[in-house]
């Protein structure tokens, strides 16, 4: 705001600004709000028109490529008026081609999405404390647990997103896993977090895997564990998959072919044979198709418009960007194939620390330096702005 205003007062050459920076909260904006509505639908259009986008002088042009908004929530849940403005960053998914990064939508305005990670407010995962481990750390530190799944309680609501896949799982523990007591010789984690009269559930993986603690740290728990599934939510990326990679934790997704024109959009109940449909759209997945972690149907975001500074993103110089399948498991054929997946992988100590160490590679890519620690390491924030820098030197485009 203080550059805005001299330049207003000192007539600055705008040739000499490479970017304005619109400081509009819109994620607090919506979130602290009272009656909270999907896509922010309780903001009215006018505040939002009136208080931002009218007083941004040079919100105009060419100049309009040089603006970025600070829209870091879901993409699809934020106001229409700002969903498909310009350049913005975004918790993902971008709305767009996995050709590109720019697109345009229906008042054709062309517009760019920078996916960063969520934040992590831990003091223990700070850049500082990131850094300060030594790569064999990542890999030679000893787990006590096969894998650590936490959940919340099903409800009716589930049947009708992606997060069924979770309720899946669950099925799938509770029909086929009744006497399994270890993955590859380690106890697991399965607990439901939750209100519970106040209390967490205990968690029971077997005779040997049995823990009971009233007051549960998640993290550590996982940077206990070789592998943490992170099935779909409400959106493609979520605040789960960058605390297990943070953590040390090997993140487990299901894989489907986005290329796959069947839908996933359930309309009832979810029955054992929505299930069976899902394992057949993730058979057969490869490289040469378009992976998501999502959903298989033509809302499935793939892997590069999900995630930040994926590999294919074009967000990034390609030695700099970020290939996450060189450590996160992908499990095709859905929910079934977890404990087989994961039980050939223990045997395979060979490849838990390569993907282990290839994690432990990019880690500090997703921790934002705070205090002390802010502008100080490589972080989420460095790494935000060199994409900014990429995307502002890229030679494409933008003008419309």
């Amino acid at each position: 705001r203080t550059r805005a205003t001299a330049a207003d007062n000192a007539a600055i050459n705008l040739e000499n600004i490479d970017l304005f920076v619109v400081p509009y909260p819109h994620a607090s904006h919506c979130l602290l709000s009272p009656n909270w509505k999907n896509e922010c639908m309780h903001v009215d259009d006018s505040l939002i028109q009136s208080q931002v986008l009218d007083k941004l002088n040079y919100y105009k042009g060419d100049l309009k490529r040089r603006h970025l908004f600070i829209n870091t929530m879901e993409v699809f849940l934020a106001h229409p008026l700002l969903r498909t403005i310009g350049r913005s960053l975004t918790l993902g998914p971008r709305l767009s081609s996995t050709n590109g990064n720019v697109n345009h939508y229906d008042n054709d305005e062309l517009f760019e999405h920078l996916i960063v990670p969520y934040f992590n407010d831990e003091p223990g995962y700070q850049p500082s404390i990131i850094h300060s481990r030594p790569l064999s750390l990542w890999y030679t530190r000893p787990r006590k647990y096969s894998f650590a799944y936490f959940y919340g309680s099903t409800n009716r609501r589930m049947t009708r997103n992606y997060r069924i896949h979770r309720q899946y799982f669950l099925e799938e523990v509770a029909m086929n896993w009744k006497k399994v007591d270890l993955i590859g010789g380690k106890p697991f984690i399965l607990k439901k977090i939750g209100h519970d009269g106040g209390r967490e559930s205990d968690v029971d993986s077997g005779k040997h895997g049995k823990e009971t603690q009233k007051r549960y740290n998640q993290m550590k728990t996982y940077s206990q564990s070789v592998f943490c599934p992170t099935l779909p939510g409400d959106s493609p990326p979520q605040k789960r998959f960058f605390d297990v990679i943070l953590a040390g934790c090997i993140p487990v997704v299901l894989a489907f072919n986005t290329t796959t024109k069947a839908t996933n959009r359930l309309n009832g109940g979810g029955s054992r044979n929505d299930r069976e449909r899902f394992e057949d759209l993730g058979k057969g997945v490869s490289k040469h198709n378009h992976i998501s972690w999502f959903s298989a149907d033509s809302n499935g975001y793939t892997v590069q418009d999900s995630y930040p500074w994926a590999k294919h993103s074009s967000t990034l110089p390609p030695d700099r960007e970020i290939d996450y399948e060189s450590f996160v498991v992908q499990i095709y054929g859905g929910v079934k194939n977890i404990k087989p997946t994961l039980e050939a992988l223990m045997e395979n100590q060979t490849e838990i620390q390569r993907r282990q160490l290839e994690l432990g590679k990019v880690a500090k890519y997703f921790t934002y330096g705070a205090g002390e620690d802010a502008h100080v390491y490589e972080d989420a924030f460095s790494m935000m702005l060199e994409s900014v820098i990429y995307s502002l030197n890229s030679g494409k485009d933008y003008s419309g």
